[in-house]
C-alpha cells in the first residue's frame, strides 16, 4: 500500500465496508488512538482489543500491508508528522529521516573502506601532471561532472566538462599524451561515455573513471578506477542524489591537492575569489 501521509487514518475509514465486525472495532480504535497504537507490539494491541493476533494480521493485510509491523511504520509516520505538532521533535525521531541520515552515513562508511589512500594519490598525481584535464557526464553524472569543474577550476586546474555526448566523443578525439580523461557513470555502463573514453585511451590520455560498479566496461578500461556507493537498490535509495557519492569522492581528492599543495592551491583561489568580488 502506498504511503497515504495525512490521509492514513482517511484511507481506513474508506476500508470500513470490506472489515468484519471485528476488524471496525479494531479500526474504530486505531482511528481514535493513533499515538497509542503506534508504540503498541501486535501481541498488545491485540490483547488491549480482545483479538487474537491473526485477527490483527488479517485487518492490516486487507489494508494492503504485509503485516502488523508494515502497517505500523506508516502510522507511525503519520502520527510524526500530524499528531505532535506542539512538541519539539528531533528530525532524527522521525522514522523517514532517521534512516536517510543512515543512508547518508552508508555512503560515507562505505566511501571511506572502498578507497585506498594511494588510488587517491595517484589521482591527484595525474591531474597535477595534466596540461588539461577533461571531464564526461551525461544526466545525472553530467551534473556530478559539472560540480568536478567548478570545485578543481577555482584551485588552478584546466579542467573542460562535456556532457553532450557528441562534443565529448569530437573532445576526446582531441585529447593528447598529456590529457587526462575523466568519465563519470554511475552503472559504467553509459555508452557514450564509453565510447568518449576509448577514443581519448586510444589518443594515449589517461583515464580516470567515477562509478559505482568496479566489474563495469568503463572501469575495465581506466587506468584507476574511484567507487562511489550505488543507493538505487537500498530502501528509500530514491531520495538520495545519485551525485552525492561522487562529491564525497571529488571532496577527498579535493583535500589530498590542498593539503600537498596548499600554498599554490589556496594562491589560485584566493584569484578566483577576487575576480567574483571585482565583478560586485
Amino acid at each position: 500500500m502506498e504511503y497515504l501521509g495525512e490521509n492514513f487514518l482517511h484511507g481506513i475509514e474508506c476500508s470500513m465496508e470490506k472489515f468484519t465486525r471485528t476488524e471496525k472495532e479494531i479500526a474504530t480504535y486505531i482511528i481514535k488512538k493513533p499515538t497509542e497504537i503506534s508504540v503498541l507490539s501486535s501481541s498488545q494491541l491485540a490483547k488491549k482489543l480482545h483479538v487474537s493476533p491473526a485477527t490483527i494480521t488479517r485487518f492490516c493485510q486487507k489494508l494492503s500491508y504485509s503485516g502488523f509491523n508494515e502497517f505500523k511504520h506508516e502510522l507511525k509516520r503519520y502520527v510524526d508528522l500530524n499528531m505532535r505538532p506542539g512538541l519539539t521533535v528531533g528530525i532524527k525521531q522521525i522514522d523517514y529521516f532517521a534512516q536517510l541520515y543512515q543512508n547518508h552515513l552508508d555512503i560515507i562508511e562505505n566511501t571511506f573502506q572502498n578507497v585506498a589512500y594511494p588510488d587517491i594519490q595517484e589521482v591527484v598525481l595525474l591531474l597535477n601532471q595534466a596540461k588539461k584535464i577533461h571531464v564526461y557526464g551525461i544526466g545525472n553524472s553530467g551534473i556530478a561532472a559539472q560540480e568536478f569543474k567548478s570545485k578543481f577550476f577555482r584551485i588552478g586546474l584546466n579542467i573542460e566538462t562535456i556532457t553532450d555526448p557528441h562534443q565529448a566523443a569530437m573532445d576526446a578525439s582531441l585529447s593528447t599524451k598529456k590529457s587526462v580523461v575523466i568519465g563519470i557513470s554511475l552503472t559504467g555502463e553509459t555508452k557514450e561515455i564509453i565510447r568518449a573514453v576509448k577514443i581519448a585511451k586510444a589518443q594515449g590520455s589517461s583515464i580516470i573513471v567515477f562509478t559505482g560498479e568496479k566489474n563495469s566496461e568503463l572501469s575495465k578500461i581506466s587506468d584507476i578506477t574511484l567507487l562511489a556507493m550505488n543507493k538505487s537498490n537500498r530502501h528509500m535509495g530514491q531520495n538520495i542524489s545519485p551525485s552525492l557519492p561522487f562529491f564525497l569522492l571529488f571532496d577527498l581528492i579535493y583535500t589530498e591537492l590542498i593539503t600537498k599543495d596548499y600554498k599554490n592551491r589556496m594562491h589560485f583561489r584566493e584569484k578566483t575569489l577576487k575576480s567574483l568580488q571585482d565583478d560586485e
